[in-house]
This record gives structure tokens, C-alpha cells and sequence, in this order.
């Protein structure tokens, strides 16, 4: 890969984890499709990466000729794969590896061009260039949508957010800056962007003014936002590690052969980073507890996003037959008394000991509908272990 597509490629793996990144996928005839892939649940994320230095003319010329090379060939590039891949099932990996796409009545196909070499001294052309919605990221914006949006769900649903904007008609300007100006009216106001209405439609144009991502990510609030969030970052090394234990470091997930212990992964890591900090810190905060340390076995349940709970387990590493029934038991109690959650993971651990060898196991529920029988066989699971008891449960929400 050429240096550009190795910094790309590193800012998609940081942000998405190695679960969901592809570089330099294999297309038709075994060409390069693009310059990356990434494919989590229903979204395709096609991303096209150019890197022309531009040469000022003066005039027009040299912005015209810029464009065309760094944007219109990005955009040629990535309407290329997506023909293809609406064509296919399954595509290979620069390493051999065949990965299954989604459903192709499922697929949400986004279109990423990655246009370096201009260094701000041209207003970057983006939108609908007439096969469908083109975010072009300079390299000033691109570390910026990438670093603030390093989940897989958030970046989707920025994506989205915006592609809805244009879809109602609205043209940001960039005034001196570029895109990581939405960026921030984004991360400010939320998915309506803050914008004004009148007789329920927005304005048709919008003109942001430079600076205001720097002033952002200067400002007092958003420093605070990141130094709440930091904790969630131990939610990302516990994927990672049961993606390492569990899969050797990749997965297939829409393949047939995917088993619920990776299945459990995908839960995880569909957790936005505003869930993972409320996450991370339930999980922290049982392990450090009286209660854990105390009992033999000692639990805990945290809702997330996505009508996802997360029950927390520790017990001895002799006795996991125990601890893996035990954990199985008490995901089933979580779902009964959770009437909003339809997907239940379990994590259990060894309590913290000296020599003793260390074990992890991870489990996943999935059940859309509860019946009359489900809920007597909770109630009985309840009585049988006694001590869940409701003071156990510590809600994760945004």
C-alpha cells in the first residue's frame, strides 16, 4: 500500500477495530476493488483514497484539475466496487481470507473518497455527484471524523445524518475551513445539526464559518466530554481480547459458520462510546467491589445500547463448569426482567488471585419474544440461585 493508504487504512482500523477492516480488498479479475473495505451488520463503507499534490495556476485551472483527479477518480473508484458488490455475496481479502457481505436486501452501501494533497488551499466538492452520496474528507477533516467517531455506530450514524441532510436539500458552504466544520455542529447539536426551521423545513443553504472545529475540540466542555469518556477505551481492549482468545484477531460475520461467542463480540463492539464509558465502568467498578471479592460467585447486569444487557461473572478458575452454568442461568433472570432488552451477553472472569491460572468465557442470548414459559422458568432460576437480587443491576444509558 502507498503511504496514504496505510495512514487510511490505520485510522479505519483504530476506529473500527480489526473486526470490521478490509485493506486493498480483491475485486473483479482480481483487481483492487478499492482501498478500503469496511463491512459491519447491514453497512458497507467503500473507501476510496487519492493523494494528488496540487499545483496552483492562478486561476481556476489548477482547482478544476485538482478536483478531477483527487475527487472524480475517487468517485469513479468507489461507484466501480459498489457495482460490483451489489453483483456478489461473498469477496477476498488481500490475505486469501473470503468474507461474506450482508444481505443484499439488508445492504447500506456508504461512499467514503479520502482526497489528500491540496492542504486547504482549495473548498472541497461533496454530495450527490450522480451515483449517490460522496463524503470527501481532505487530510485535515479525515483525522478528525475518524478520531471523534471511533465506534462503528457512531460513525454510521454521522454518516447517515448527514447524507439525510442533503437529502433534505441543504448545502453546507465551508467558509475557510471544511467538513470537520459539520463535523462539529454535529458533535455539538446531534443528528438536526442545530439547524433553524420554518414551516418544517430547514434552510437550503448553510455557511460555516472556519474555525469552528478548532474552537470545539479547545473549548472546556468537549475536553471534559473526552476525559468522561476515556474509561470506555477499556471496553475496546476487552473486545480485542476476546477477538485475539476467541478468533485469532478475525471473524466472518455474516458467514454461516459464525458462532454465537463472535456473535457476542458484534454485540460488543455495536456499543456507542458513550455506552462503552458506562460499560467499562460497571465492569471496572464490580471487579474492584467488596461484593466480588467476598463471594464465591458474584455478579452484575448493565443495560447498553442497542436492547443489549451485559451480565458481569466472577468465580474461581477451578470450578468454570460452575461459573460457565451459573453465568448461562443468570442471562436468562436478565432477560426475564428486562422487558426492553432482547439480546443479553454474558462475561465472566476469575477472581483476582495469585498463581492460580486465569480463564475468561463470553456468552451470547438472543430472544426477541418472551413467553409464559420463559418467565416461569425465570422466576425458578431466581429462587434457585437465591442471592440476584435487584441491587445487583446498574443501568448504562448515555
Amino acid at each position: 500500500m502507498t503511504p496514504s493508504e496505510n495512514f487510511v487504512t490505520a485510522l479505519c482500523g483504530r476506529a473500527f477495530l480489526r473486526l470490521w477492516t478490509h485493506p486493498n480488498p480483491v475485486g473483479k479479475k482480481g483487481k483492487e476493488l478499492c482501498d478500503c473495505l469496511i463491512v459491519c451488520g447491514p453497512h458497507v463503507v467503500v473507501v476510496s483514497v487519492k493523494e494528488i499534490q496540487y499545483r496552483d495556476t492562478g486561476d481556476r485551472t489548477g482547482w478544476e484539475r485538482w478536483h478531477k483527479a483527487a475527487i472524480d477518480e475517487s468517485a469513479k473508484q468507489i461507484w466501480g466496487a459498489e457495482r460490483w458488490l451489489t453483483s456478489v455475496d461473498q469477496f477476498k481479502r488481500r490475505d486469501g481470507r473470503i468474507v461474506t457481505l450482508p444481505p443484499k436486501a439488508e445492504r447500506m452501501i456508504h461512499r467514503i473518497a479520502v482526497s489528500l494533497g491540496a492542504h486547504g488551499h482549495t473548498p472541497l466538492r461533496w454530495g450527490d455527484f450522480g451515483h449517490g452520496f460522496v463524503h470527501v474528507y481532505d487530510e485535515y477533516s479525515v483525522g478528525a471524523v475518524f478520531g471523534e467517531l471511533d465506534t462503528i455506530t457512531d460513525f454510521i450514524n454521522y454518516l447517515s445524518a448527514a447524507e439525510s441532510l442533503f437529502a433534505q436539500g441543504v448545502r453546507p458552504i465551508f467558509a475557510g475551513a471544511g467538513p470537520e466544520d459539520l463535523l462539529a455542529l454535529y458533535v455539538h447539536h446531534g443528528a438536526d445539526f442545530g439547524l433553524p426551521e420554518h414551516d418544517g423545513r430547514k434552510p437550503d443553504t448553510i455557511v460555516l464559518t472556519e474555525n469552528l472545529w478548532k474552537t470545539l475540540i479547545a473549548s472546556r466542555g468537549y475536553k471534559e466530554r473526552n476525559a468522561d469518556l476515556k474509561s470506555s477505551y477499556a471496553w475496546d481492549n476487552l473486545i480485542e481480547h476476546f477477538t485475539d482468545l476467541l478468533t485469532g484477531g478475525m471473524f466472518d460475520m455474516h458467514s454461516k459458520a459464525i458462532t454465537t461467542n463472535e456473535e457476542a463480540l458484534v454485540a460488543m463492539a455495536l456499543q456507542p462510546r458513550g455506552h462503552r464509558a458506562n460499560l467499562a465502568d460497571a465492569f471496572v467498578d464490580f471487579l474492584e467491589s467488596k461484593e466480588m471479592k467476598d463471594a464465591k460467585l458474584a455478579s452484575r447486569a448493565a443495560v447498553g445500547a442497542h436492547a443489549t444487557a451485559f451480565v458481569f461473572l466472577t468465580g474461581k478458575h477451578g470450578d468454570r463448569e460452575r461459573r460457565s452454568r451459573e453465568l448461562a442461568l443468570r442471562c436468562h433472570v436478565v432477560r426475564g426482567r428486562a422487558p426492553s432488552v432482547t439480546t443479553v451477553v454474558g462475561i465472566a472472569t476469575d477472581k483476582p488471585s495469585i498463581g492460580s491460572g486465569h480463564s475468561s468465557d463470553i456468552l451470547y442470548l438472543y430472544m426477541p419474544e418472551w413467553t409464559a414459559e420463559n418467565e416461569r422458568m425465570a422466576e425458578q432460576i431466581q429462587r434457585d440461585l437465591g442471592y440476584f437480587k435487584n441491587a445487583e443491576w446498574k443501568k448504562a444509558g448515555r
